[in-house]
């Protein structure tokens, strides 16, 4: 008996609070107004956090706003979020916007911010530099669309920057490869930075550094070459053990046609640092590292401690 009064007072607790909890359509909209004139009073008084909780409890009463004030309440909500600093959650919401509000009279405004906050939150050169990509192209973007822009200049100067990051980064990554053997990533990476970022780097270290590494790159091609020299003797061993053939024949004809790659490679990249070094001499002239490439091509440098290990 006990327990059945229990569940019933409960019952009757839950339906209770239920009935209380259901707002009628014009206290929503009570609610939605209240909320959404205190969001834009805080956000006028730099009270950034309030202010994107304030319109974003707003916006879960859509409804009750008219379509000018939601397309103010989101611009609001991604200006306070960015202004607290809170940069993820601003490229959220002023992507939204762009999206929704092509046409809106401070869409380039919104570029602005979004180009900026993918800047904001771009890692050190070391990391991974996608997000400064996304500022990159979305630069791009904006320029296409607005080419008469009063923002153009700097949008122009935000793009730049993050080229000399992106720079940066490849240098960083390009000169890791060097400094432990794998010469013709870095070759790749080094004729990458003096092909497309010409303006943001130190163009006679590039040039030295690239020259370097393809004279470099036989040695690196002699390691892949012996990795699959050793695979393919390997399976023709497997060969004549095997009554399946056919696959075994189709790695052997793999692995010699990566050994001739290889060749080809280190082949190519002798000649490709032949001509660098002319293009240095005449360039730079008969410096310390003219001198160092010389001693490299003709095999007088040793190996690093770190391509030893590695």
């Amino acid at each position: 008996m006990f327990r059945k009064i229990t569940f019933l007072s409960l019952l009757g607790c839950a339906l209770l609070v239920t009935s209380c909890g259901k707002m009628t359509p014009q206290e929503k909209m009570r609610k939605a107004q209240k909320l959404y004139k205190e969001g834009l009073r805080d956000y006028s008084k730099g009270d950034y956090s309030a202010a994107a909780e304030e319109l974003r409890e707003a916006e879960k009463y859509m409804a009750y706003l008219t379509p000018e004030q939601i397309k103010k309440l989101k611009w609001t909500i991604a200006m306070s979020l960015y202004k607290d600093e809170k940069y993820e959650d601003a490229i959220l919401e002023l992507e939204d916007y762009i999206q929704y509000y092509p046409t809106a009279s401070n869409i380039e405004e919104a570029y602005f911010y979004l180009i900026n906050a993918y800047l904001k939150i771009s890692p050190d050169p070391w990391r991974d530099q996608s997000y400064t990509y996304k500022a990159v192209e979305l630069s791009k973007e904006f320029l296409k669309k607005f080419p008469n822009s009063k923002y153009r200049s700097q949008i122009e100067e935000l793009m730049d920057n993050a080229y000399r990051k992106i720079a940066e980064h490849e240098y960083l990554v390009a000169k890791f490869y060097e400094d432990y053997g794998y010469y013709y990533p870095a070759a790749v990476r080094f004729e990458n930075l003096l092909v497309s970022y010409s303006d943001y780097i130190n163009p006679q270290d590039v040039l030295f550094h690239y020259i370097k590494n393809l004279y470099l790159v036989p040695r690196y091609a002699e390691k892949k070459k012996e990795y699959f020299r050793e695979r393919y003797r390997d399976d023709e061993k497997l060969l004549k053990k095997v009554s399946e053939k056919e696959p075994v024949k189709k790695r052997l004809e793999f692995y010699a046609q990566q050994i001739k790659r290889w060749h080809n490679i280190a082949k190519e990249s002798l000649k490709k640092a032949d001509r660098n070094l002319k293009i240095y001499l005449q360039t730079y002239g008969r410096d310390k590292n003219y001198k160092l490439l010389l001693k490299i091509k003709k095999g007088e440098w040793k190996e690093s401690w770190k391509e030893k290990i590695f």
